[in-house]
């Protein structure tokens, strides 16, 4: 019933489709002419940012991964039904995962100003939110079919370049990317359609993990595309199943807009404006706080404290956790797959015998720079994961800077409060590390020898690094507002660059989390490959440990630092 709002609504005569086309053209000009103008010292600076950024940073990224695919892409004769099971259900958890996001994500979207002049007026809906909704389709499959370029380019590297594979798979990689750009639209349709569909694909799931072994062709769009990745002599015919799945959700996403709420579409409009202003302006954590549905049923929930200060704190901290179901088994999935990809990185230094001789072209130091992306992207998850459990320990930090309620220095009661994250985080990273060893194990993709020793020091450095995320997370709650002088004025010859320091203050903690992830994947690494011995990695992930935990001192006595 949204469209019989007129509070903001313009008048739109829709007798015929060409004075609609008209009106909408119209106003879209006038809202065009009012919105912030890019100059061209501007727009030649994003565009400098944008090429050093593919030069810095996905160039390397790219030929890591493509030296890391070449070496270990199974071949065609071991491709086992066990493996396409567990890519299948990869992909397929992650399409649940856009599910779910949806609610927060979703592609139809449009700005505040749009919402009010034009949504309430009797225009189909699809028509108005066409052009984001067919950007995030083509954005999504252009995603997948450079994805599976990479695993084309890494297949002919080695010599097993089949032309048929070359065209079918980027065909299957760009429809399963066209799949998860219509994900969130469903996640947007509202909490049941988003619950349902979620419910589906997980079941999906589940039974590409248990029945994979049991079934001798695939039966899904995502277990199509995972044989195409994982068999290099799969038949090219596979890839149409995931295309007529992908042109049909791209056919019924208009559909699928139009059935949209004006309501909604005006409360996420209005929260991510609140959100991109609050980020721009230096309080990430203030934006972030804007996301999320509000607690329901959690708040059913009572809290009896049995035991001293320290055991209450820690039981309000579960109870926090517990209130909010959706966000911590979010989080727990995620730090899960962190520990899984831990364990991908310590796998990356038992391989460090087979790549020992350095070669002219670098592929000796293949090992090292896999174990780091690895590295580098477990603590980074594990660092975004964590923050459902870090609630308590960022609402104590904002009351850092006022008389203490309570009988514990502002020091302390920070300390007491990351217990409960710390313990569930080493539970999650040690269960993940446990469960990737294991299927690297059951895929034969095991470094091998020692297992005994080396599973100890892999759980424990699993424990190190889920410490590690918690602690980032204390340092960003305890960031505070951006100091002034990083908004002030940095003249360049191509325009105000102000913009830098207010990006790294922004990301400092997803910044660091990269480099403390790889540091701590490299040493490590070398301990799984006889570089060093294990007693030193340890040591040295104790002396990282400790100053994040130092950084976090420095904030807590000075905000800002």
């Amino acid at each position: 019933m949204g469209e019989a709002r007129t509070g903001a609504a313009v008048p739109v005569t829709t007798s015929a489709p060409g004075s609609t086309r008209a009106t909408l053209r119209a106003i879209r000009g006038v809202l065009r002419r009012r919105a912030d103008r890019v100059d061209a010292g501007e727009m030649a600076f994003r565009v400098y940012a944008a090429i050093m950024l593919v030069i810095i940073v996905v160039a390397p990224v790219v030929r890591v991964a493509l030296l890391w695919l070449q070496h270990e892409l199974p071949q065609s004769a071991a491709a086992g039904d066990g493996t396409v099971g567990l890519v299948a259900a990869a992909l397929t958890a992650v399409t649940v995962l856009l599910v779910l996001a949806g609610a927060q994500f979703g592609p139809a979207r449009a700005d505040l100003p749009q919402v009010d002049l034009l949504l309430t007026a009797p225009v189909p809906r699809w028509r108005l939110l066409g052009g984001p909704l067919a950007r995030g389709l083509v954005l999504g499959a252009f995603a997948g079919a450079v994805a599976a370029g990479i695993v084309v380019a890494a297949r002919a590297m080695r010599a097993e370049f089949d032309p048929g594979l070359a065209v079918a798979l980027p065909l299957a990689g760009a429809a399963v990317g066209l799949l998860a750009a219509v994900a969130p639209l469903l996640g947007q349709l509202g909490r049941r359609t988003r619950a349902g569909a979620a419910a589906v694909l997980a079941a999906l799931v589940c039974a590409q993990l248990l029945g994979a072994a049991a079934w001798s062709a695939p039966i899904d769009p995502w277990s199509c595309a995972a044989r195409l990745l994982v068999d290099g002599a799969a038949s090219p015919l596979l890839a149409l199943a995931p295309m007529g799945c992908a042109i049909a959700a791209a056919a019924c996403a208009p559909l699928l807009a139009s059935r949209l709420r004006w309501e909604d579409l005006r409360a996420q409009a209005l929260r991510w404006d609140t959100v991109q202003t609050l980020v721009v302006a230096g309080d990430p954590s203030a934006g972030l706080a804007r996301l999320g549905s509000p607690v329901r049923w959690g708040r059913r929930l009572r809290l009896q404290p049995r035991g001293g200060f320290t055991a209450s704190i820690v039981q309000r901290d579960l109870l926090g956790i517990a209130r909010t179901p959706g966000r911590s088994l979010v989080g727990l999935g995620g730090v899960l797959g962190a520990g899984s990809m831990w364990a991908a990185a310590l796998g990356s230094g038992g391989a460090v015998d087979r790549f020992a001789a350095v070669s002219p072209t670098g592929d000796g130091l293949l090992p090292f720079g896999s174990a780091a992306l690895w590295g580098a992207a477990a603590l980074l998850l594990a660092y975004l994961s964590s923050s459902a459990w870090c609630r308590g320990l960022a609402a104590a930090a904002q009351a850092t800077g006022s008389p203490s309620l309570l009988p514990a220095s502002p020091a302390g009661l920070m300390a007491r409060h990351l217990f409960a994250p710390v313990g569930l985080a080493v539970i999650a990273m040690v269960a993940g590390a446990i469960g990737g060893e294991a299927i690297r194990s059951l895929l034969g993709s095991g470094a091998g020898g020692g297992a005994g020793d080396g599973t100890a020091w892999a759980v424990l450095s699993a424990a190190l690094v889920g410490c590690a995320a918690v602690a980032l997370r204390a340092v960003a709650a305890l960031k505070g507002t951006i100091p002034m002088r990083l908004l002030a004025p940095v003249p360049t010859p191509v325009g105000d660059a102000s913009g830098i320091n207010v990006l790294l203050w922004t990301l400092d903690g997803p910044i660091a989390s990269v480099f403390v992830g790889a540091g701590l994947a490299l040493v490590w690494a070398l301990a799984q490959g006889g570089g060093i011995p294990p007693i030193t990695a340890l040591v040295v992930s104790g002396v990282g440990l400790a100053a994040v935990l130092l950084w976090a001192r420095v904030r807590l006595g000075r905000p800002g630092g």
